[in-house]
């Protein structure tokens, strides 16, 4: 495996002492903690890169799910009920979006995203084949296969309450927009995976709400007091949703393993390094069956 200089220095960043500054500011200084050493970060690069390898598949399962769920419940209203507002919740399509160079509408935004993503897949022979039935157009559950899970997680988010409330049901959470915030910090986790980004102990962006012990099964309320920051809460919510759209998963065994492979490295471990939480292991999420 390839480590250069530059990337290891991610893993080697964490093993600096902290300093104060002349104006009180606390920050990380060039000199390394006490027992810090080049193996260590190596041993903290390919612990990582098998973090990946175990997540990154997980999440396209969910994916693939949730491409599923969002064609067959919006399909209901039509094959083209995802161009069509009238099909979708008004409140959400209409609602402000703005970027660094727009004004717009959420769909707006969403359908200028869409329209980029099937141009892009134009010559793909299933899309050839539904345009040329539907007036240029691709049905809504064939359209899910070429949008980013950024643009899928954007049509759940405008779709009708009661489906949205359906789809969030199936996997076991009472509230859509619980859903949607796991989905949308799931997106930016995937994506550090599929481009090797350290993971292991990055701060979560768009951390999730803690967790509601009433919009969720029992497997997740040991996330309660979990800190939404870290790698575990989205670690545990991947789990038990995959477990509703896939009771065969072998995700739990996968990570219990790869988990298994935690260097040890100044004292770290996951618990105080990545917002696993004290006995974890016990907890029903992670038993294998």
């Amino acid at each position: 495996m390839d480590r250069p200089y530059y990337r290891l220095s991610a893993y080697t960043y964490p093993m600096r002492a902290f300093t104060t500054d002349d104006a009180g500011s606390v920050h990380r200084s060039d000199d390394f903690v006490a027992g810090a050493c080049l193996s260590d970060a190596v041993a903290l690069h390919d612990f990582d890169h098998r973090l990946r390898r175990t997540l990154l598949p997980a999440i396209q399962s969910l994916e693939v799910a949730l491409r599923t769920k969002v064609g067959y419940h919006l399909g209901k209203h039509g094959p083209l009920a995802h161009l069509d507002r009238s099909g979708l919740d008004p409140q959400r399509c209409n609602a402000v979006s703005r970027g660094p160079d727009h004004v717009g509408t959420k769909y707006d935004t969403w359908r200028s995203e869409y329209d980029s993503l099937q141009r892009k897949a134009d010559r793909e022979d299933y899309v050839v084949h539904f345009a040329t039935k539907y007036d240029g157009e691709v049905p809504v559950w064939a359209a899910t296969e070429f949008m980013t899970m950024g643009c899928l997680i954007g049509l759940y988010r405008m779709m009708q309450p009661q489906d949205a409330r359906r789809i969030a049901g199936e996997v076991g959470v009472k509230n859509p927009q619980v859903l949607f915030g796991w989905l949308k910090a799931l997106n930016v986790l995937r994506n550090h995976c599929a481009h090797n980004a350290r993971i292991w102990n990055r701060s979560t962006v768009y951390p999730p709400d803690k967790i509601n012990s009433r919009m969720v099964g029992q497997e997740l309320h040991h996330l309660v007091s979990a800190d939404t920051n870290k790698v575990y809460f989205l670690t545990a919510v991947l789990a038990y949703l995959l477990r509703h759209v896939d009771p065969d998963t072998q995700f739990a065994s996968d990570l219990r393993t790869t988990m298994g492979k935690f260097p040890s490295v100044l004292g770290w471990t996951p618990e105080n390094t990545m917002g696993f939480v004290e006995g974890w292991l016990a907890e029903a999420l992670w038993s294998i069956h």
